[in-house]
């Protein structure tokens, strides 16, 4: 490693709204000309027909929310509003050019009495069935709704307190979830990988059998998986935190969000949710496949020691497809979870072929992003996917938050300016995606901020590969922020991860991120 290091400088890249107008800043933008549409479309996102599943009250606060929504909310930080812009509102007449239209037939109710107080009963004494239990009561509440002919586009499934404090969705149950398998199961899985057969196997039923229990380990994730089957996304609330953004004045000093952050956030998740696009990059490349690679641990697995391949592909506009892989081997050493050649090959021909799908053609180049280094069999079998395309220009590009220690100053009060970049040597840099902003005047974190640490093999050069992984940063509709600290091909894998560890692998699955997140 060099002594001295050479720094660069990404500038900030640009966003695209309505009317092909270019800004920064995702607020700004949507604030000032509404969100992006695309060329091919009849007309924009009009309105969202949003569904609501929760209990009387939930009902009641949840309309309360999106009323909330539909109009204008002040800043309550006046000292940047840089940082924190006004909330413009959702209707018609502001350059969101949309509505939320709510109807009864897209609400259902749950029984405070009937179904709610079931979740304390005794039957229920084990947390992970009380999970699945809770679940279950929104997934059929949800096959109503999808029983309609006119369907919403989105569902609010706003969760009440009983849900919140026994369903391990309240900080003092959280660690209340994990259930580990019993000996008999573990013992059933060693057999059946020895090749032991059963009667079961041939058809034969037994008839005192007992059913096994349905297990769901964390109630979001198992929620958003189960949902699946239906054709439209959830959006989860929590009846506690409705009552904080209702009530600001009295609760703000338990909450970290005030109802103007909250607003733009929510609105926005809403819009993608229903299948809009708020924004998308101004120059990300056209013919670019991009592909985050990661692992998940299989927590339907007895031993849960079995983790599971998956990619995410995303296109130039920003849409996010994703794919399940196969049972991956790991190191014993390092612990860390590798691909195949076959295996590799296989997983990036089938994210290839999404691509060609949805983007409607072959690409010029494939960048692939990891958080751990490509092993030999990995870039082999990659390669190979590649080279049935064409001779395509590739990037192999991992990517870690941990960055060895190593921290830079820069004169002033203020930290290195967001992309900042640190060379290392001829393959390994280090980017500051968190930093010093000007666009909004600030740097929007409470602690030094700290570098990814990237390496690149392939055809690309630092700033190339830097500038694309700035604005994947960007592109994240779960949050109005000006950026968040990874870029999605990596942010987004952690999400969609949990969620996959909670479904069978023959289940139902949806294949774009909306559904995810």
């Amino acid at each position: 490693m060099n002594s001295l290091f050479k720094t660069e400088f990404v500038h900030e890249p640009q966003l695209v709204f309505g009317g092909r107008k270019e800004e920064r800043d995702p607020k700004i933008g949507l604030a000032r000309y509404g969100p992006f549409r695309y060329d091919d479309e009849d007309s924009p996102l009009e309105s969202i027909r949003v569904g609501i599943i929760s209990n009387s009250k939930g009902l009641s606060l949840t309309s309360d929310i999106l009323e909330l929504l539909k109009n204008k909310v002040p800043t309550y930080h006046q000292q940047n509003q840089w940082l924190f812009p006004n909330y413009p509102g959702m209707d018609k007449e502001s350059n969101f050019r949309c509505s939320i239209h709510t109807s009864k037939i897209w609400q259902s109710v749950l029984s405070d009495d009937f179904e709610l107080n079931q979740i304390t009963s005794e039957k229920f004494a084990n947390p992970n069935e009380r999970i699945a239990y809770g679940v279950n009561l929104f997934v059929e509440k949800m096959r109503e709704l999808s029983s309609n002919d006119d369907k919403p586009n989105v569902v609010i499934c706003t969760l009440p307190k009983i849900v919140e404090t026994y369903c391990g969705i309240s900080e003092r149950t959280r660690g209340a979830k994990s259930v580990k398998a019993t000996q008999a199961e573990i013992d059933l899985y060693e057999m059946k990988k020895n090749g032991q057969t059963f009667l079961t196997d041939w058809g034969v039923t037994l008839t005192n059998e007992e059913e096994t229990q349905e297990k769901s380990y964390d109630f979001r994730n198992a929620l958003k998986g189960k949902v699946m089957e239906f054709d439209f996304p959830v959006q989860i609330l929590h009846e506690t935190t409705c009552e904080q953004m209702l009530n600001y004045d009295k609760t703000k000093k338990h909450t970290k969000q005030d109802p103007c952050s909250f607003a733009w956030n929510l609105s926005t998740a809403l819009y993608y949710k229903a299948n809009g696009k708020p924004w998308r990059l101004a120059k990300l490349p056209s013919d670019t496949c991009y592909v985050g690679i990661s692992f998940f641990r299989d927590k339907l697995h007895p031993t849960q020691d079995i983790q599971i391949s998956m990619a995410q592909v995303f296109t130039h506009t920003g849409d996010g497809l994703v794919l399940r892989g196969t049972e991956v081997d790991v190191d014993q050493h390092t612990k860390q979870a590798y691909l195949k050649k076959d295996q590799a090959n296989t997983l990036l021909t089938r994210a290839i072929t999404k691509y060609i799908e949805k983007a409607k053609q072959n690409p010029a180049r494939v960048v692939i992003h990891k958080t751990s280094d490509f092993s030999n069999e990995e870039k082999d079998g990659f390669n190979d996917a590649i080279s049935t395309i064409g001779k395509l220009r590739k990037d192999f590009v991992t990517i870690r938050a941990d960055h060895g220690g190593i921290n830079f100053m820069r004169m002033g009060k203020f930290p290195p300016l967001r992309g900042t970049i640190v060379n290392m040597d001829d393959e390994n840099f280090l980017l500051y995606t968190s930093g010093f902003t000007p666009r909004i005047r600030t740097y929007p974190g409470h602690s030094i901020p700290n570098p990814l640490k990237i390496k690149r093999q392939g055809d690309s050069s630092k700033k190339e590969i830097a500038s694309e992984i700035l604005g994947l940063t960007k592109l994240n509709w779960n949050t109005t922020s000006f950026s968040t600290f990874m870029p999605i091909t990596i942010k987004f894998a952690s999400e969609v991860g949990k969620i996959l560890s909670e479904l069978p692998e023959d289940s139902v699955k949806k294949d774009h991120y909306r559904f995810f997140m």
